[in-house]
This record gives structure tokens, C-alpha cells and sequence, in this order.
């Protein structure tokens, strides 16, 4: 069982992230129509934390995995004295926001080892994305707001987790979208994401779509700049152009823009120009009043004793639930106290300093992931449930892994027949800075097929094909890699070479 989980722990990990839109879509059925103190959703999380930490502490002998759960255990004794009432939901509203750095810290610890295809996080937002759409089409499902404001949310029951998710997932989806030559799924795909985003009436994922194309601009017209390809340039602006126009003519007809009428009728002001011009304004069209909840928590805190200031207020206040600020590292330093803000940020930006510091070849993708984590970083200032929900600060875990500089070499071998010559070569070179996946067996039908992309689409450097009767596994290995880094070799003839010469190119 041990060397079955060690060899597949990335079809695990994938697997938890696949069925992430499931739980989320139980969550909403917990919330609207059952009475369940904890959702099916949670349940299945922590179980999920555990077991990671199993794994990582007994299987990968990472003795070092437990400090950061000492740590946190130790601190959530000292702020359960403190809180007198409502100690269940206490502990819940704990959990769930501890839930990020101990994620993030524990796999920290096999980072090496988990290589999450771009296609999962990819075909996840689908999943998002479709348990909204096809509610919409039919005319069922929640809304975003429970008064006055318009927006349909599919399934789910968060509106801030739900854009939060999609907002953060959306370079994801560029990324995928720039490798992909199929124009008409990636225009039937567009299309869908346009329309959810724009009838959730949420400001999220149109910002954070604003801002993706923003810094995708930035990215091409640098290099475009230097190379002097003006002529690329100037299309980019007329594209650019001509959807500001699209924009400005369907705007008026979705939800996001009847929000934002509605929001202004109801603060008595006839523009946004006018919004800027007081305080008080900026808060409730701005801020959705998370400043009046910033000073009101504030206040709290300030009346609280020395004991509460330090290890938190908690989440209930003479027996009610206090409304959260939805700006997490205010709700993490007030509701935890600045030793559980120093416990919190401790154990999650000692692994993303680690992260950020190696030195790593630029591109594309990984540009993309950066701007991914800079979201995340302003998502949970100004609108929250980012790194305190579980739901999102999986994908937020997956998105900082996936900066990780990974000194080893990711190689695939697809050949129907491995010869003891061969796999003797391969096991030498496995103890060489290389982690080697060898396939014998292709998909037996399109459902497999569909899932070994969405698995391991581009997670290798390079991928060798040794066997040009084997079917489709030509193709097999041009998914693992990619055309450019596809070695094909007759009845695996100079494996050692190639190896070698992989290896050289690295060092």
C-alpha cells in the first residue's frame, strides 16, 4: 500500500482536486436543505489533511511534517481558554482557517514529488463553470445574493469562495488555451466563462479577468518590444480595442451591471465618478462595508482583555456570530490574536519564501502562475475567504507547489514491451536526479484516454517513445511532453544515449 500511494500520489492529490466542484455542489445542497452542523464538504477535507499528513510523516519518513500541527495544536489549547461559549463551532471556524498553512506546509515537505498537471486545475474550473451554466440555461439554482442584488450561483453557496476560485483558476485557463489549437472549443469555452462570470454579479472574476488580460498584454508587448515585432503589436491593440467594445455594449445586459445600477440607486447617486467623493461611499460601493466591519471587529478587540488580544477574540461574541470582515489577514489577526496572525503567517510564508527564492527559468506558464499567486495575495485583502476557506486555499496550495524549481527531471517511456536491458538503464538513472514514469499499456477507451490527459498533460519534460506499433502511443507521449519534447526511438535502441544527453542539457 505504501509503494502504491508513493508512486501514484499525484493521481491522488488530482483525483482531491477533480472532485473539489462536487463537494462544493454537496455543500450548497448542506447548506439550503439539510441542518448538518458540518458539511459533507469539510468532512471530506479533513479527512483529506490527515491522510496527507500520514502519508507524508510514516510513508515519506518526514519526521519534520508534524512540527507545524504541534504548533498549531498547542496554540488552539491556548485560544479555546480564552473563548467561553459555542466551543463546536469555535473549533469549526478554527479548522477551517488553520487549514491553509498546515495543507500547504505538509506537502511542502514532498514538493519534489507532486507535479499537478495544468489540465487538472483546468478541467477543475470547468467543473466549476458548468455546475453554474447549466443551472443558469435551465433557470435553477441559488443566487449569489440573498436580497436586492441580482446573480445566479449554480449550485454552490458562496459567492465569495465560488469567485474567489474562479478568479484565481482563470490564468490557469490561458495557459491551457495559448497550447491548445482547437478554436472551436476554446471559443465554446470562452463564451461559457464569459457568461457565468458576468450573470453571477459578482465583481471578482471580471476584475481579476480585467487583470489577467492586463498583465497577459504586458507580458507579449515586453517581448514583442524587444524583438521589434511592432506589426504584433499594433493587432494587439486593435483586439484589444475591439473588445472594450464588446464589452461596453453587452455589459448592460448582465447581472454584473444591473449590481452595480442597483447598488447605485440605492446609495442615491446617478455615476461611479461620484462614489470616490466620500468616504462612506467608497466603503459601501468599494468595499461592500468590509471597513465598517474592519472598525466594528476593531473595536472589539480594543475592549477585549491582554489574554484575547493575544491568542484572539474568537468568532462569537456574547454567544452570536460576529459578521467576519472578509479580508483575511484582518479576520486571521482578530479573530486569532497576534500570536495565531504569527502562527498562521509563520508556517505559510516560511515554505513560499523557500518557493520564491530559487532561481527559475522564465516563461509563459510559470508568468501565469505568478500573476495566479498575486491574486490570490489581493483577493484576500480585499475580498476574503481565500486562504481562511478550504475550499479555495487547496487550489491556492496547488498554485504556490506549482512554483516550486524542480531540480529533478520529469521523463516519461511509452513502450507496449520493457526489456530487463532497458529497465536496468532505468533504474540507473532513476537514482540520478530523474523521476521516470514508464507506461506499457495505452487508454482502452475514450473515458481513459480523457483522464491520462487531464492527469499528466505537459507534467514531464520529456517523454520517450520507444515502440511505433503500440497504437496511439505516439500520442500518448506527445500529451506527457509535448511534440517539441518528444524522443522517439526504434524498439528503444540509444535509451542510455538519450538519457544521457537529457541528463547533460540539466546540468
Amino acid at each position: 500500500m505504501e509503494d502504491y500511494i508513493k508512486k501514484n500520489i499525484n493521481i491522488i492529490i488530482s483525483a482531491f482536486i477533480l472532485i473539489s466542484p462536487v463537494l462544493d455542489v454537496l455543500t450548497g445542497i448542506n447548506v439550503h436543505y439539510l441542518s448538518i452542523p458540518i458539511t459533507i464538504g469539510m468532512l471530506v477535507r479533513i479527512l483529506f489533511l490527515l491522510g496527507m499528513f500520514i502519508v507524508v510523516f510514516f510513508f515519506y519518513q518526514k519526521k519534520r511534517s508534524i512540527i507545524p500541527y504541534i504548533i498549531v495544536g498547542i496554540f488552539s489549547l491556548f485560544f479555546l481558554f480564552g473563548i467561553h461559549s459555542n466551543y463546536l463551532k469555535e473549533i469549526q471556524s478554527f479548522v477551517k482557517t488553520f487549514y491553509f498553512p498546515l495543507l500547504l506546509s505538509n506537502l511542502y515537505f514532498i514538493k519534489e514529488d507532486i507535479h499537478i498537471s495544468k489540465l487538472t486545475l483546468f478541467t477543475t474550473l470547468f467543473l466549476y463553470l458548468i455546475f453554474i451554466f447549466v443551472p443558469l440555461l435551465l433557470g435553477e439554482g441559488y443566487q449569489s445574493y440573498e436580497i436586492t442584488k441580482a446573480g445566479t450561483l449554480g449550485f454552490y453557496h458562496s459567492a465569495n469562495e465560488i469567485s474567489g476560485i474562479i478568479a484565481i483558476l482563470t490564468p490557469v485557463m490561458f495557459i491551457v488555451l495559448k497550447k491548445s489549437n482547437h478554436y472551436i472549443p476554446k471559443i465554446m469555452l470562452l463564451v461559457m466563462y464569459l457568461t457565468v462570470i458576468l450573470m453571477m454579479g459578482t465583481k471578482t472574476p471580471l476584475l481579476a479577468l480585467c487583470f489577467v488580460i492586463g498583465t497577459i498584454i504586458m507580458y507579449y508587448w515586453i517581448h514583442w518590444f524587444q524583438q521589434k515585432e511592432m506589426k504584433k503589436i499594433g493587432i494587439s491593440v486593435f483586439v484589444l480595442l475591439f473588445g472594450i467594445v464588446f464589452l461596453y455594449f453587452i455589459l448592460p445586459k448582465t447581472n454584473f451591471y444591473k449590481n452595480i445600477e442597483t447598488h447605485l440607486d440605492f446609495l442615491g447617486v446617478d455615476n461611479v465618478i461620484e462614489v470616490f467623493g466620500d468616504e462612506k461611499l467608497i466603503d459601501h460601493f468599494i468595499f461592500s462595508q468590509r471597513l465598517t466591519f474592519l472598525h466594528q471587529t476593531a473595536e472589539v478587540y480594543r475592549n477585549s482583555n491582554g489574554y484575547q488580544k493575544l491568542f484572539g477574540i474568537g468568532t462569537y461574541l456574547n454567544g452570536q456570530e460576529m459578521k467576519t470582515i472578509e479580508m483575511d489577514y484582518f479576520d486571521i489577526y482578530y479573530h486569532y490574536g497576534l500570536i495565531g496572525f504569527l502562527v498562521f503567517f509563520g508556517i505559510t510564508l516560511i515554505p513560499l519564501y523557500l518557493i520564491l527564492i530559487e532561481e527559475r527559468e522564465e516563461s509563459f506558464d510559470r508568468y501565469m502562475v505568478r500573476v495566479s499567486l498575486l491574486l490570490v495575495i489581493f483577493l484576500s485583502l480585499f475580498v476574503g475567504h481565500i486562504i481562511t476557506a478550504p475550499s479555495v486555499s487547496l487550489i491556492v496550495t496547488i498554485i504556490i507547489l506549482a512554483l516550486n524549481d524542480d531540480r529533478s527531471i520529469n521523463i516519461l517511456i511509452v513502450g507496449s514491451k520493457i526489456t530487463k536491458r532497458q529497465q536496468k538503464i532505468i533504474d540507473e538513472f532513476r537514482f540520478n536526479d530523474m523521476n521516470i514514469t514508464v507506461k506499457t499499456s495505452i487508454p482502452k477507451n475514450k473515458i481513459e484516454f480523457l483522464m491520462f490527459k487531464i492527469l499528466h498533460y505537459n507534467n514531464y519534460d520529456y517523454s520517450i517513445y520507444i515502440d511505433n506499433k503500440m497504437g496511439n502511443g505516439r500520442e500518448i507521449a506527445s500529451i506527457g511532453s509535448g511534440v517539441d519534447h518528444m524522443i522517439i526511438l526504434e524498439k528503444g535502441k540509444e535509451l542510455e544515449k538519450k538519457l544521457i544527453g537529457i541528463k547533460n542539457n540539466y546540468e
